[in-house]
């Protein structure tokens, strides 16, 4: 156990390299570089892709949520497969991103806090499918995706919105990315399948619906908790820039709830879009979010990704399109499983050495895949699994680890360590983990041979470092 230890410490090691530095060269749009396009394979159905950033799922009608904040993603699932157990892997913005697009664990892509990108030997769903024909676009608004960071890997167009002069808004931004959706949708055609990718910022923090959803849900919920003092950093109240004097924590998640609405009814714009389209019935739609957001759990407020409590890893996720069975599936459900479930709707080879599994045969009412657990890690090299009712996170801690167990059955809150009052479960679980770390061990030493040798760390355009800084980033060295 020993030696395992310190070959966690060497791989955190690894993990906690310097940041990247900041400013460069940025554009709105950038071509990904990719090998001419083979024979149309597959079954040629188009694919879209919907993230909507920081969107827990409990914050959801289709969850069960009490306010109406989603009566389009409702609608949605009428027609959906709703994964009730779906979660993220990594849960920040760049790791999840990477993890979404190429289906691998960082371990294997060569993602880590010293090396915030998505390097270019991975495959990508973009570039896979670019290679089988398709067209490839997408437009994002959140500079943690940038094309300057490798994210734009195989897509033909690649739209970067907070750089464009013309969007300086949050809505106008998330305007764009809809008109982008419809008129690729309405431009669809049938002998030239499309894979487009659509990401809003919404509902990331500092929250700040438009009318009337700023005041949507100013109920009497909105006026309970306590009133939240401004701080440096996410713990303890709110976060300076986006304190408001006097106002409860209540008003905080009210605001939340309406930037959820909010963009809700964009993705009801991009539904109708697709319903009126010539390629309604040839499309796979899939809708999720690369993370959730932390409420004040954990005195943990308006930020996400510090740990692996539920509030930042369950995330919605539907899948909708040609066999896909309306229904409600408990099958475990990861980011990771992006990649594998769109291609083999699609029919199209998959890379090799995924780390996720179709949840094809899922929304076709079968009871797959079956695995008893899930991975996940963070920026703080913590490294975790769960299944249906435990979880087990190991905090790195002096040359080993520091190992906490949660019975979210019994303590849905995660509020308890159940290690002391579980001795036999802590040491199942630990022993499951140690195997997932010595995964993860001996991919991390394929991946250091090939980041030797490889040029520092890509740096990002002045309006990105400032775009960053808005959304509550801890900057990089060289973003003043």
């Amino acid at each position: 156990m020993r030696q395992k230890a310190l070959r966690a410490a060497a791989v955190a090691a690894v993990l906690c390299a310097p940041l990247a530095a900041c400013p460069g060269r940025g554009k709105q749009e950038q071509a990904a570089t990719a090998s001419p396009s083979a024979a149309l394979a597959g079954a040629r159905l188009n694919v879209l892709l919907v993230t909507v950033d920081t969107l827990r799922a409990d914050h959801l009608g289709l969850y069960g949520y009490r306010r109406a904040t989603s009566p389009h993603l409702e609608a949605l699932a009428r027609r959906a497969t709703v994964f009730d157990q779906a979660y993220t892997y990594w849960p920040k913005t760049r790791g999840s991103f990477v993890a979404i697009l190429t289906g691998r664990l960082a371990s294997q892509t060569g993602y880590s806090k010293g090396r915030q990108e998505l390097l270019d030997w991975n495959p990508t769903l973009a570039s896979v499918l670019k290679q089988a024909g398709y067209r490839t676009e997408a437009t994002v608004d959140n500079p943690n995706v940038a094309a300057a960071l490798g994210y734009a890997r195989g897509f033909d167009r690649y739209r970067q919105t907070w750089l464009e002069p013309s969007l300086p808004t949050e809505v106008d931004r998330m305007r764009a990315i809809t008109a982008d959706g419809v008129r690729a949708l309405q431009q669809a055609k049938a002998g030239q399948p499309l894979f487009l990718w659509l990401h809003y910022v919404n509902p990331h923090a500092p929250y700040q619906p438009p009318p009337p959803f700023d005041s949507a849900f100013l109920d009497a919920e909105a006026a309970k908790g306590p009133v939240l003092r401004a701080v440096n950093g996410f713990h303890g109240g709110a976060h300076a820039p986006w304190a408001k004097a006097g106002r409860p924590l209540g008003w905080y998640v009210a605001q939340y709830d309406g930037e959820i609405a909010t963009v809700d009814a964009e993705i009801g714009r991009l539904v109708a879009a697709l319903d009126a389209s010539p390629v309604r019935d040839r499309t796979l739609l899939i809708v999720t979010s690369d993370h959730g957001e932390s409420l004040g759990e954990h005195d943990y407020y308006f930020d996400h990704g510090e740990d692996l409590f539920d509030p930042c890893l369950r995330i919605p996720l539907l899948i909708a399109g040609p066999g896909v069975k309306a229904g409600r599936s408990d099958v475990l459900a990861s980011t990771l499983d992006l990649v594998p479930t769109a291609l083999d709707a699609v029919k199209v080879s998959y890379p090799p050495e995924l780390a996720g599994l179709s949840l094809l045969p899922a929304t076709r009412g079968e009871d797959r895949p079956r695995r008893p657990r899930l991975p996940g890690q963070n920026d703080r090299n913590l490294l975790g699994a769960w299944d249906r009712r435990y979880k087990i996170v190991a905090t790195p801690e002096g040359d080993g680890a520091r190992y906490a167990l949660y019975d979210r059955e019994r303590d849905p809150a995660e509020t308890r360590d159940a290690s002391r009052q579980e001795p036999e479960r802590l040491r199942d679980e630990r022993r499951e983990l140690e195997l997932l770390r010595d995964r993860v061990d001996a991919q991390m030493a394929k991946t250091m041979r090939l980041l030797q040798g490889l040029p520092e760390p890509q740096k990002l355009d002045a309006p990105s470092c400032e775009r960053l800084k808005a959304l509550g980033y801890v900057l990089p060295a060289g973003c003043s």
